[in-house]
């Protein structure tokens, strides 16, 4: 039997580890150099972390950045595993066992291979820095299932802990307190982690924080361990909580916590994003004029058309913009056969269009922003795609029961089991009758899309319930832009990776002021004719 060429050869390899979905594999597995060398030629695989590890590609062209970032945890977990014993430390860790799954821009593990620190690039503008210790520190070591069927190992909590210093806790006080406000540690792992790492400073810190988090058996917990292994404690002024450590004042507040870690990062970010958006705007949304409704439906009305086109095509729809208008004034697509791409556009801007005049029908009702309201939005938007069997039913049924990821983006939504958690967390900050409408209208937007309750769909729904806050307060429709899609998704993703949330604030208050000045001038034209 002929022996198979060497394109022969890298293509069956290749199809081997794609049909058992084995997409990041180490470069060693190539059967030869011959067959190496072709599948990079071939663009069969990327090279990523140093030549240390290769992710499996077949799209044309490639889209280098967004296949990395789907590829993220596995390339972690390939690499730490020529490092082994190797683990995640420190913040890193914290956010993985609170499911965090949004890639950092810069993780730090503990390696016991060797005694060299070591930075390691996995791809432009992400690094691993890999710093030496002793095997004996990396023994009890913990797996976080990650996305891509990924196990990263960390450091048990205890041993956390104790790599935790003022500067990191000051740099990410919101998710160190959430841990450290649910943290339930075995006595037995505390004690040894500290006889190998004896760290009283770090404890007396940590003990403060987890009494004021009203974690008060984490904290009696610390403190033993600070008696127990030194006879000097801490006073405030050294372990800088309450000056140059800010534990959140909600957390503070809210007592010993019954609910979930989610809950409580929810409940602290929107809290956070609240005095933002309030400081950057002040008082000159008083200074907005707001309009009757019967105004505001006919200016609404008026710009659907335009609205639906750019809040479909800025998802990706590929669909021309005289199409698009004849869907909405509810003429039938051209005669002829149609392909699923020209479908699943067509029948997205007819459900953009019930969607949004389910919007205008609610807004006459004043109804709150709730799970029904979001729900009949949700089934407007996508009863269209249904109906034409491009949709499964199953997508009408409720929210996503999958975990997602968004194409291209850093921010990872959460996991499917913890959405109906914060949908209602959601549902009750919206309910605050002390929220001022601006506010209420952009943080609307930016929390039902970082929650990400459906598959399918967040964007349009995020839009459409921030124009409903508006019309409500009294303010005219806004319409954001295709041409603006880049900028404004970047501000959403900075503001979702725990970053300020002043540039998303920003780019739609502009909008806001502009919509507010445009209409008595559309008003005007209207009139005239």
């Amino acid at each position: 039997m002929p022996k198979s060429s060497p394109i022969e050869q890298a293509r069956h390899w290749w199809k081997e580890r794609v049909d058992s979905e084995r997409y990041v594999v180490s470069p060693t597995e190539s059967p030869s150099a011959a067959v190496a060398r072709v599948l990079r030629q071939e663009g069969l695989v990327m090279d990523v972390a140093g030549k240390r590890a290769w992710i499996l590609t077949a799209e044309r062209p490639l889209d280098r950045r967004a296949t990395f970032l789907a590829n993220y945890w596995p390339v972690v977990d390939l690499v730490l595993q020529r490092y082994r014993p190797a683990a995640l430390v420190g913040v890193n860790a914290i956010k993985l066992h609170l499911g965090d799954f949004s890639p950092p821009e810069e993780l730090l593990a503990y390696q016991a291979v060797n005694q060299s620190d070591y930075d390691l690039w996995l791809e432009p503008g992400f690094l691993l820095r890999l710093r030496p210790h002793s095997a004996d520190e990396l023994e009890n070591l913990v797996s976080v299932d990650a996305p891509g069927a990924s196990k990263i190992p960390t450091l048990a909590a205890a041993q956390c802990l104790l790599t935790l210093d003022e500067q990191q806790i000051a740099q990410a006080i919101e998710p160190i307190s959430v841990w450290l406000r649910h943290l339930v540690l075995r006595t037995p792992e505390l004690n040894h982690a500290t006889e190998r790492n004896s760290r009283p400073l770090i404890l007396k810190r940590l003990a403060e924080m987890a009494s004021l988090l009203h974690n008060e058996a984490l904290a009696s917990q610390l403190n033993a361990a600070v008696r127990r292994i030194s006879a000097r404690i801490s006073s405030p002024s050294r372990t800088g909580v309450g000056t140059r450590i800010e534990v959140p004042e909600l957390l503070r507040q809210s007592g010993r916590s019954t609910g979930s870690p989610w809950l409580d990062e929810q409940a602290i970010r929107l809290v956070r994003q609240r005095t933002e958006i309030e400081e950057l705007i002040g008082d000159k949304a008083s200074r907005l004029p707001t309009h009757p409704w019967r105004t505001l439906r006919a200016n609404a009305e008026q710009g659907k058309a335009n609205d639906a086109y750019h809040s479909t095509t800025m998802e990706g729809y590929r669909i021309s913009r005289e199409i698009s208008d004849a869907i909405i004034r509810g003429e039938p697509l051209p005669a002829g056969p149609q392909d699923r791409k020209t479908l699943e556009a067509a029948m997205a801007v007819q459900g953009y269009s019930s969607a949004f005049n389910e919007v205008l029908a609610k807004v006459q009702k004043k109804a709150p922003i709730d799970t029904d309201l979001v729900l009949d939005l949700y089934e407007a938007l996508f009863r269209p795609a249904v109906d034409a069997g491009i949709t499964d039913t199953a997508a009408l049924r409720g929210w996503r029961s999958t975990s997602v990821g968004l194409r291209g983006w850093r921010y990872v939504p959460p996991n499917h089991k913890k959405v109906p958690d914060l949908i209602k967390g959601f549902e009750q900050f919206m309910s605050d009758a002390t929220l001022p409408p601006i506010t209420r209208a952009l943080l609307c937007h930016l929390e039902f899309v970082t929650i990400h309750p459906f598959t399918d769909g967040n964007g349009r729904l995020g839009r459409l319930l921030m124009n409903h806050v508006l019309l409500v307060a009294g303010y005219p429709w806004v319409t954001i832009r295709a041409d603006e899609r880049i900028p404004f998704f970047k501000s959403i993703e900075q503001a979702q990776l725990g970053g300020s949330v002043k540039t998303f604030a920003q780019f739609l208050w502009h909008l806001i002021q502009l919509s507010s000045q445009e209409l008595p001038a559309k008003q005007r034209g209207r009139r005239k004719r």
